[in-house]
């Protein structure tokens, strides 16, 4: 908890070795008492989308701290095999 407001964390896995490109979420509504590293996501009011691609077998991790859960999911992205 931080200033008595929950911390959630988002955690996209990607287990295969292809990679995960131009990747975006659904986070309608996302807001965030702590700031969120606008070099890794970029957050409008409807989407956040991945500023770098998902390597693949990693994870891309953020947290964010507000009162309540935010449904966040993979709205699209692509993926790219070599």
């Amino acid at each position: 908890m931080i200033k008595n407001t929950p911390e959630w964390e988002v955690r996209l896995t990607n287990p295969c070795s292809c990679t995960g490109i131009d990747i975006v979420l659904s986070c309608d509504g996302f807001k965030s008492l702590t700031p969120i590293d606008r070099s890794q996501i970029s957050v409008s009011d409807k989407e956040c989308s991945l500023i770098n691609k998902l390597y693949g077998e990693t994870d891309f991790v953020f947290k964010y701290v507000w009162a309540k859960e935010f449904d966040i999911k993979i709205k699209s992205g692509d993926i790219a095999c070599s």
